[in-house]
């Protein structure tokens, strides 16, 4: 063997050694990215589909697509944003393939319903109910305002980039919605 050939194979080696750190540091950076946002995203999707058992098998299907496409991504650090939006891609999916329709038992939700370990008093039950009923009448995109800042507890800016409209324009939208809410439950 010529030393062009020893070094060519040491070149290849290094390449090789390289390139499997490289997938172990992504998997540990999934790994954690995975930790840090998995409950929320469960809760979202959950928000979305009303059932525990899809909910799990769409945030699955959700991280499985994360990882598989997680070279796509340029910058880490918009992973939160990225994720919550395949979760909404997933649940789009999820009613397109049956033509299923969001449907919610509101009497047996609150029935489960506690705050504090304690159930709601009737009263409460059915101001969450009257909650429940104007929320309904809202349009997808206002319920996907709430769910994403609300339910999924996201800031703003990554609401921005997943609905993929500018900041200010969610913000405004935000509140207005929350005062024509709390105006409506007041009647």
């Amino acid at each position: 063997m010529d030393e062009t050939q020893i070094i060519a194979n040491e070149v290849r080696a290094y390449m090789v050694s390289e390139t499997i750190q490289t997938k172990q540091s992504e998997t540990l950076n999934f790994t954690e990215l995975y930790r840090n946002n998995v409950s929320a995203v469960f809760h979202y999707l959950y928000c979305r589909v009303r059932n525990a058992a899809d909910a799990e098998d769409l945030t699955s299907q959700t991280f499985v697509t994360a990882l598989e496409t997680l070279s796509k991504l340029r910058d880490l650090q918009k992973f939160r944003p990225w994720v919550f939006m395949i979760a909404r891609n997933k649940t789009i999916d999820y009613y397109r393939k049956a033509q299923r329709h969001p449907m919610t038992d509101y009497n047996e939700e609150l029935d489960k319903v506690k705050f504090n370990g304690e159930a709601l008093s009737q009263a409460d039950q059915d101001h969450l109910y009257d909650l429940e009923q104007l929320i309904s009448r809202l349009s997808p995109l206002e319920q996907e305002y709430l769910r994403l800042r609300i339910v999924a507890d996201l800031p703003f800016a990554e609401i921005a980039s997943i609905l993929a409209e500018p900041e200010t324009r969610i913000k405004k939208k935000y509140y207005r919605l929350l005062e024509r809410l709390q105006a409506q439950a007041e009647k």
